[in-house]
């Protein structure tokens, strides 16, 4: 088996491979550039690796607009592709490892750091000499995304402009959505990078909300962004609900400068898979038309004109993809789309979960109809595709998992006309459970003619955590609860003749961690984490860790009365 350095490794040059295929499509040829190596100290004295890459054309004495990357990759790895991409252009580019990476000082504490050097680092680039009127813009996709939110929490007086590719604002609710651990995502990436053992630890340990958390949540100061900023998403990628979230505050929360600046680009990509470069058109087990391969220099285009003050057209502030069935080319959606706003234009209406598995429009008239199933540890609902990182990801078709007895299934009978869905996607669900807590996984699918049931989003709730992610609440066995699950978001055009399924389960392991049912987190042991780290993180996290005192949940989920379950579908149109 392979060990979790190679993984990493096999990680880091699929991100390689965005780059180069991006670079390919705007017409750059990697070479080298006049480069130098300076090492930035921060406020306690650790000191930083940044490379500065220049034109050709640098001359002494004269001023360049410059960006400014920040990475934990390895900023000669990334700050190389990067360079000729954005040198030839005339950009002078500053690449730097993060605290603790690679040739920097200091201890590397994940994202814990990068508000305050990230603030420290763009206020460097603005007193050179060679920065053009102290202004810097900032760029970088996945972590180097996340760098540039986390300088945003302090405000750098001289960051004029930024392009945020597939990265999230609130690192809580990216290891915690919903209250459930995301185990394969948080562990495979700081064990498979290689980050100290005691970041794990200390990660896993604050289950709450609230504490190192607060550090890691730009949430908490939406207000302080004066600047524009171009959001780039996928529809299936691990960062996408707070990804849009981050649009969405800002404009509304943000100073004068950002709140008719932001911009948002919605592609039908994964993580690995993004703008549709290094996977081509296929994501997870669909092929998308070439259209769904983005036009990059349409994002290009913004971050120039950005940098030069040029005014934006808030009338096409959102381009997103509306997805649509793949294998009949005569379907609608598969298109591109504009809007001045986010969350477009629809109608949210409720579908009920009736107890014969169907789902539709109109609500049971029974009054008492339920359905019972199991939730046991040992042996969870497994992860089938979705928005994961480490684990295979995207649209996979969900039936080897809906024929279990502990996942339920509820389906539109075949759909007589195409039916438009864009927007956010929340499920509500009444249950009870015999256990002091309980998870409940909601899936939604596509189902093709041919049977195919394939993934489109999904999320999770934690039923301690119903009340707020800063503390948890037991059930009362017995009790019912409403529980709200939010599944982010998704556009698609279901076509005619097409199913819309919703799946409810107690588990989806390994994205998300099982609940051992007795009103706690599974404590890590500290020397078998460290074993893992130090060996095959994968093995580790791909397996449940059984408390001694597991239980297997007994639930039920109420479907009639005052207590019908549903999901709310933001419909646009049908066709």
């Amino acid at each position: 088996m392979k060990n979790s350095r190679v993984t990493s490794m096999k990680r880091q040059l699929l991100g390689a491979a965005v780059v180069l295929v991006l670079l390919a499509l705007c017409g750059s040829e990697a070479r080298a550039w006049p480069q130098k190596t300076i090492m930035v100290k921060m406020r306690d004295g650790a000191q930083l690796a940044t490379e500065v890459y220049f034109p050709t054309s640098y001359e002494e004495g004269k001023t360049y607009p410059v960006l400014l990357m920040r990475t934990p990759y390895g900023r000669k790895q990334w700050g190389d592709m990067l360079a000729a991409f954005v040198v030839p252009a005339g950009f002078i580019l500053v690449s730097q490892d993060t605290r603790g990476r690679f040739d920097s000082e200091g201890f590397s504490s994940s994202f814990m750091d990068d508000s305050l050097d990230g603030y420290e680092a763009v206020e460097w680039v603005a007193a050179q000499s060679w920065c053009r009127g102290g202004k810097v813009g900032t760029v970088g996709i996945s972590a180097m995304g996340i760098t540039q939110f986390m300088m945003d929490k302090e405000a750098p007086p001289h960051l004029s402009c930024q392009l945020i590719m597939a990265a999230t604002p609130s690192l809580y609710d990216t290891a915690y959505q919903g209250g459930g651990f995301k185990r394969a995502l948080v562990l495979s990436w700081l064990g498979g990078n290689k980050f100290p053992v005691e970041v794990l630890q200390l990660l896993h340990s604050n289950v709450d909300y609230g504490g190192i958390w607060h550090i890691m949540d730009l949430g908490l100061d939406y207000d302080k962004v004066n600047w524009p900023i171009q959001h780039m998403a996928g529809w299936y990628d691990m960062f996408l609900g707070n990804n849009l979230d981050a649009f969405v505050q800002i404009r509304e929360k943000g100073g004068p400068n950002a709140r008719n600046t932001q911009r948002l680009i919605i592609g039908p990509w994964t993580h690995q898979g993004f703008l549709g470069l290094a996977g081509g058109t296929k994501q997870g087990e669909l092929v998308y038309p070439t259209n769904a391969i983005y036009d990059v220099p349409k994002a290009v285009g913004f971050f120039k004109d950005c940098m030069r003050g040029k005014t934006m057209n808030e009338a096409h502030s959102v381009r997103y993809y509306v997805m649509g069935d793949v294998d009949d080319p005569s379907a609608p959606g598969n298109e591109w789309r504009t809007a001045p706003y986010w969350p477009v234009a629809a109608t949210n209406i409720p579908w009920y979960l009736h107890k014969d598995g169907t789902l539709g429009d109109k609500k049971p008239r029974a009054s008492d109809d339920a359905v019972h199933f199991i939730s046991d540890p040992a042996n969870p609902v497994p992860t089938i595709g979705g928005a994961n990182l480490s684990l295979k990801r995207g649209p996979m078709d969900q039936r080897p998992i809906e024929g279990r007895d502990d996942v339920i299934v509820f389906s539109t009978p075949p759909l007589e006309k195409p039916i438009e869905i864009t927007g956010p996607i929340k499920a509500r669900l009444y249950v009870s459970v015999d256990t002091v807590d309980a998870d409940f996984a909601v899936r939604l699918s596509d189902v093709y003619p041919d049977g195919r049931s394939m993934l489109l989003t999904d999320g999770l709730v934690r039923a301690s955590h119903r009340e707020s992610k800063e503390y948890r609440t037991p059930t009362v066995p017995g009790k019912v609860y409403e529980l709200d699950v939010d599944l982010w978001a998704t556009s698609i055009v279901f076509n005619k003749g097409h199913q819309i399924r919703i799946s409810v389960s107690g588990t989806n392991f390994p994205r998300f961690d099982v609940n051992m049912h007795n009103g706690r987190y599974f404590d890590l042991q500290d020397n078998e984490l460290r074993d893992a780290v130090e060996s095959d993180i994968k093995e580790y996290y791909s397996k449940p860790d059984l408390a001694d005192d597991y239980k297997v949940a007994n639930n039920t989920l109420y479907l009639s009365g005052e207590h019908a379950s549903f999901i709310m579908l933001p419909v646009v149109a049908e066709y």
